[in-house]
C-alpha cells in the first residue's frame, strides 16, 4: 500500500512540475510589466493583466481589420482562461484554510490539469484559426512569441 501511494504522490509532483515547466517555456518575454506572455497563458496577476498583455501582442502582430474576427475570438478564450485561472487559484486559497486529505489535494490537483488540458486544446484551435489570417511577416512574430523560436540577437 505504501508504494502505491508514493507512486500516486511522485505522479501527481511530476505532473504539477511539468504543467509549471510548460508554463514557464510558454513565457516567452518572461515575467513582470507588459511582457507578452504566450496562448493559454494570460493570467497569472490578475483579470486585468490579461486585457494589457493582449494589447500588447496585438499591437507587436499588427492585426488589421480584416483580421480582427479572428483575433478577437482568440483574445475571448484567453481571457476566459484567465478568467477560469483566478476563480480555480481562489478556490485553493479558500481550501487552504480547511483541513484537507492528501487524497483530496490529489483529486484537486488532477481536476485542475483535466480543465487546463481542455483549455489548452480550445485555445490551441482559436490560435491556429488566427493564425491562419496572419501574413508571414506576422507568422515569424507568432513564431517567435509563441512556437519557443527567439528572435535572432
Amino acid at each position: 500500500m505504501k508504494r502505491a501511494t508514493k507512486l500516486v504522490i511522485a505522479l501527481g509532483t511530476a505532473l504539477t512540475l511539468g504543467l509549471g515547466a510548460a508554463a514557464i517555456s510558454a513565457q516567452p518575454f518572461g515575467y513582470g510589466p507588459g511582457r507578452g506572455m504566450g496562448p493559454g497563458m494570460m493570467g497569472g496577476h490578475g483579470p486585468g493583466r490579461a486585457g494589457e498583455r493582449l494589447a500588447h501582442l496585438k499591437i507587436a502582430l499588427g492585426i488589421t481589420a480584416q483580421q480582427d474576427v479572428a483575433w478577437q475570438a482568440f483574445a475571448k478564450n484567453a481571457k476566459q482562461q484567465s478568467e477560469n485561472r483566478q476563480a480555480w487559484f481562489a478556490k485553493v486559497r479558500e481550501a487552504r484554510h480547511g483541513a484537507r486529505s492528501a487524497p483530496e489535494v490529489l483529486a484537486q490537483r488532477s481536476e485542475f490539469m483535466k480543465q487546463r488540458q481542455l483549455e489548452m486544446a480550445a485555445n490551441a484551435a482559436a490560435f491556429k484559426d488566427l493564425y491562419a489570417v496572419l501574413t508571414p511577416e506576422q507568422k515569424l512574430i507568432a513564431d517567435q512569441r509563441f512556437g519557443g523560436l527567439r528572435r535572432p540577437r
